[in-house]
């Protein structure tokens, strides 16, 4: 069998009662993150633009674009929500597949689930269906094709939805063959646009062209059924160093999705290390900005390449810039959502502390390892090492630890009581006849004027 014939056994077959319940508490907790950074997200510009698109170009409303109160069809549905789920770069991550699976995953089962008045239970099962199927494509690709350039969530991510939406929408055996097919061929997304809108984009056009594939596989719309292993299929030309047997290893019975990261901060990931390694020295060490002579922050070779912007000039940028995250660290004491503006990219206080920080590759570090020393101006140098940062699988946050990062998000958008009730009925997902019980909470409120 091809790759993708095997894929859609696997997708055809897997039903709700093959899931561990751990397991599904893991996919509860990605739809509880998820529609917190989307509601998140809906108060960036970048959705708002899309949302002037959306109104231009029109569709029937079939599905909800998340915090707008707004309805569409259910593909650009998953593009506005795909991209304001990953706007705040504050969604979840798999290390070992190197992408954002939520991000691309969510937006394209909750808009079919909305469509099609799916279950919890339904909505589970096709949610680690495409998680698991993505984090396998994405550990199988490896390293090598995230260094080519390639934003691993928009390349990988696609296949998420794909895997997910087939499921809940009820493809055939071939159907799923070709909707793999469609989204292989619209592989696409290039590092060189992170720190701007583009990078969001990403994860919602991958939903977007997931959901696209299965709508048009289920016309018997056909593609090819190598398009992963034939001679200009994706791992000869996107991932020629790519390790196969990573694809099946264990597939039903290990779950990647227990390899879940949930974001502390909203900022890239690879700075993580170092925002946790300054707070735990201003808190034991008792040290502040003013007595700081240098940083000097040590990368592999991977946060290196991504984090390493010292002069920042737009506001996504900051995300991507470990020297703005450690100056709001010791500068300001804390690096909330709302501290990624021009306003504080630009500030004098800031700019100057950036001046004193060096960041270093050093490659003996593994992948996310973090040393930070720094030097104070009477001689003193403090280090810390990091080896996984806070919210990983490693150290995961606690349940109320999330419950507070959701509110946060999700109270400027919609009510108190709506975002309890969200974390209550989540709570109970496999008891949920109809995901419109939860979508239909996710509406702003309506604000006097």
């Amino acid at each position: 069998m091809t790759v993708t014939e095997r894929f859609a056994e696997y997708i055809h077959h897997t039903c709700f009662e093959d899931i561990p319940g751990e397991v599904q508490r893991y996919a509860k907790l990605c739809l509880l993150d998820w529609i917190g950074v989307t509601l998140g997200g809906s108060r960036e510009p970048v959705s708002d633009i899309l949302l002037d698109f959306i109104d231009i170009v029109g569709g029937n409303e079939h599905a909800t674009i998340i915090g707008k109160g707004r309805k569409t069809n259910l593909i650009f549905a998953a593009l506005a929500n795909g991209t304001q789920s990953h706007a705040l770069d504050f969604d979840d991550t798999h290390k070992g597949a190197g992408i954002h699976p939520s991000a691309c995953l969510a937006p394209a089962v909750v808009a079919a689930g909305e469509y099609m008045k799916s279950s919890g239970r339904d909505f589970i099962t096709a949610f680690v269906i495409g998680f698991e199927i993505a984090a396998r494509i994405g550990e199988a690709a490896g390293q090598a094709h995230y260094d080519k350039g390639f934003h691993a969530t928009a390349t990988i991510g696609r296949f998420s939805a794909t895997a997910g939406a087939a499921k809940l929408m009820g493809l055939s055996h071939e159907q799923i063959v070709n909707a793999f097919g469609i989204t292989g061929t619209q592989v696409s997304g290039l590092r060189e646009v992170f720190g701007t809108m583009s990078k969001p984009f990403h994860a919602g056009k991958a939903a977007m062209d997931g959901l696209l594939s299965v709508a048009l596989a289920k016309r018997n719309f056909d593609s090819s059924r190598e398009i992963f292993e034939g001679r200009f299929g994706l791992k000869n030309v996107f991932a020629p160093e790519a390790d196969a047997t990573r694809l099946f290893a264990d597939l039903g019975t290990e779950y990647h999705i227990m390899d879940i990261a949930f974001k502390p901060y909203a900022s890239a990931l690879a700075t993580h290390s170092t925002i946790q390694a300054i707070e735990e020295m201003k808190e034991m060490e008792g040290v502040m900005a003013e007595d700081v002579h240098s940083i000097q922050i040590e990368f592999a070779p991977l946060p290196f390449s991504v984090v390493n912007i010292k002069h920042p000039r737009k506001v996504l940028e900051g995300k991507f810039s470990v020297y703005q995250c450690a100056a709001l660290a010791f500068v300001k004491g804390r690096v909330n959502p709302d501290m990624f503006t021009q306003k504080w990219i630009d500030d004098p206080e800031l700019v100057e502390f950036r001046e004193r920080i060096n960041v270093l590759l050093n490659t003996n570090l593994k992948k996310f390892e973090t040393i930070i020393k720094v030097i104070t101006k009477d001689g003193r140098i403090l280090e810390n090492f990091i080896r996984e940062s806070r919210g990983s699988a490693e150290d995961p946050l606690t349940f109320i630890e999330m419950e507070k990062k959701f509110v946060g998000l999700a109270e400027p958008v919609i009510s108190e009581e709506n975002a309890e009730k969200i974390v209550e009925m989540i709570g109970r997902l496999p008891e949920i006849e109809d995901m419109n019980e939860i979508i239909n909470l996710c509406h702003p409120m309506r604000r006097n004027k």
